[in-house]
C-alpha cells in the first residue's frame, strides 16, 4: 500500500484487509464450535461459585449458545489477525517508520496486553462480580432461588472478558495518538486525574461497590498508564 493510492485503490485495499479478518473469524468461530462445550464448561466454572443453576428455555437455545460462543472465540483469536491488518493498512501513515521489526513489536506487545486483560477479566472481574450478585439474592431468606438461563449468563461474561481485554489495549492506542500528534508526553501528564477518575468510575461500572473490588481494577489501570507515559517518553523524547 503506497502514499501515493487514489480513493479506490485504498477501498479496495480495505476490503481487501476487511476479508482477511473476516475469514479468521469464521475459521477459527469453526474451531470455536467444536470446542464449545469444554469453553462453556470453563466459563461456568470461572466464578468459583456453585450456588446458582442453569437453565435453557427453547429446544434451539443451546445451539444458539454454542454458536454464540463460537463467535466470540473467534472474534478473541482473530485479534492479532486484527490487529496486524489494521497496522498494515495505516503504516503508510506513518511516513515508513513503521518496518516490519517494529510491527511485530507492536503485535507483540498489543497481544500481550490482550491476553492480560482478558486473564485480568477472568481471574478477578468475573469472580467479583458474580459472587457479588449471587450474595445479593443468597440474602433474601432463601426466597430467591438462583435460576440463571444459561445464554444470559455466557453473554454477561462474554462481555466482562471483552471489556477488560479492550481496557487493556489503552496504553497501544495513547502510542498511536502520541505518534500521530494527537496527544505529546506534556498533555498525558496534566490528564493524568481526568483518566484516574475515569478509571475508577470504569471500576465502579464492571465491580461490586466496594472499596477494596474497585482498588482491585482501578490501580492496574492506572498503573499501566503511568507504565505508558515511562516508555513513550523513552520512544518520544521530542515530545517532552
Amino acid at each position: 500500500m503506497s502514499g501515493d493510492m487514489t480513493f479506490f485503490e485504498h477501498l479496495s485495499e480495505l476490503r481487501k484487509r476487511f476479508l482477511i479478518v473476516v475469514s479468521s473469524v469464521i475459521l477459527f468461530s469453526i474451531c470455536g464450535y467444536y470446542f464449545s462445550e469444554d469453553i462453556i464448561d470453563l466459563l461456568l466454572n470461572a466464578s468459583g461459585s456453585n450456588a446458582a443453576e442453569f437453565q435453557v428455555l427453547y429446544i434451539t437455545s443451546m445451539f444458539m449458545i454454542k454458536i454464540n460462543v463460537a463467535i466470540f472465540v473467534g472474534i478473541i483469536f482473530s485479534f492479532p489477525v486484527i490487529l496486524y491488518q489494521f497496522l498494515i493498512f495505516v503504516k503508510p501513515a506513518f511516513e515508513n517508520q513503521l518496518n516490519f521489526v517494529r510491527i511485530l513489536l507492536f503485535l507483540f506487545l498489543s497481544l500481550f496486553l490482550f491476553v492480560l486483560g482478558v486473564l485480568f477479566g477472568f481471574y478477578i472481574l468475573i469472580p467479583l462480580s458474580v459472587n457479588f450478585f449471587n450474595s445479593i439474592s443468597i440474602n433474601l431468606s432463601g426466597s430467591v432461588a438462583l435460576n440463571y438461563t444459561l445464554e444470559n449468563y455466557l453473554i454477561y461474561l462474554s462481555w466482562i472478558l471483552l471489556v477488560s481485554s479492550v481496557i487493556y489495549q489503552v496504553p497501544i492506542l495513547l502510542f498511536i495518538l502520541v505518534k500521530i500528534n494527537i496527544l505529546n508526553i506534556s498533555s498525558l501528564k496534566s490528564k493524568r486525574p481526568y483518566v484516574i477518575i475515569i478509571f475508577f468510575i470504569i471500576a465502579a461500572l464492571l465491580t461490586p461497590p466496594d472499596p477494596i473490588s474497585q482498588l482491585l481494577v482501578a490501580l492496574p489501570m492506572i498503573l499501566l498508564y503511568e507504565i505508558t507515559i515511562i516508555l513513550i517518553r523513552l520512544f518520544f523524547k521530542k515530545d517532552e
